[in-house]
């Protein structure tokens, strides 16, 4: 079975696409906004998808973070193919080289009450 429904209102997880992520190299770019929308901070992530499934996205993680991994949510709509290019990440200064693949996540934080 290719494909897995999630929960009410998610969307469908393609088990066969998130198996054609594996071994490649992704960028990913993190904004932290406040609740209206104001941006905090950025972070960018680089490293090998090493699992996928409707559980999340495991990156072994390079460069900067050498020897951590993350987990990122496993909305493949987030995922797509990288421009050929140079990548320099404003947090690092490091170079990506043609990654695979890249990811923009924001993260709001709660309206507090």
């Amino acid at each position: 079975m290719a494909a897995r429904k999630g929960g009410a209102g998610s969307p469908t997880f393609d088990q066969d696409l998130a198996d054609s992520y594996l071994g490649k190299y992704i960028l990913v770019g993190i904004t932290y906004v406040d609740h209206a929308g104001k941006e905090l901070r950025r972070e960018q992530l680089h490293g090998v998808i090493q699992r996928a499934s409707p559980d999340g996205i495991f990156l072994s993680l390079r460069g900067a973070h050498e020897g951590e991994s993350w987990n990122m949510p496993p909305l493949l709509q987030a995922i797509s193919h990288a421009k050929p290019g140079t990548y320099t990440l404003s947090g690092t200064g490091e170079d990506i080289e043609n990654p695979d693949l890249v990811a923009t996540w924001e993260v709001r934080a709660p309206q507090k009450h």
